[in-house]
């Protein structure tokens, strides 16, 4: 769909400085930093689909294997203690997964650090361009 901006990043994955990694059916990458929380990943389909059913057998066997590797990288390597997974679809219209971890000291949970991730304004937590870099740097080889 021409104008899918999750589709329009799709082959692009090298520019993208929040590209974490990709399967045979899936992009990862990592939420910008205006969402102030590192580790809030996404889970997009490299072709357009908007709800779950318009995903293929493949697609959907491929998916729960990815989503229990990141949430086991969340664990180990920022300590996550609830990862919330979830998917709204509202403001883009192309299916796709959110992961955002909740870790010791974030004074945010459950619905509320959900809202707030996933809003315009993110979590007021002090993360930096740099802090997202090194995670996914670090987290790159594992995946």
């Amino acid at each position: 769909m021409n104008n899918c901006k999750l589709c329009q990043r799709q082959g692009r994955q090298s520019e993208d400085p929040y590209f974490v990694t990709e399967t045979t059916y899936y992009a990862v990458y990592h939420a910008p930093v205006e969402k102030r929380l590192v580790g809030y990943l996404y889970i997009e389909p490299k072709r357009h689909a908007e709800s779950w059913q318009e995903l293929t057998g493949e697609e959907q066997a491929e998916l729960p294997g990815l989503i229990a590797r990141l949430e086991n990288m969340l664990y180990k390597e920022i300590r996550a203690e609830r990862v919330y997974t979830l998917s709204v679809g509202e403001t883009v219209r192309h299916l796709h997964l959110h992961l955002i971890p909740r870790c010791s000291g974030v004074l945010l949970e459950g619905l509320e650090l959900i809202q707030r991730a996933a809003g315009p304004e993110g979590t007021g937590q002090p993360v930096s361009e740099a802090d997202i870099r090194q995670f996914i740097a670090k987290i790159k080889p594992e995946l």
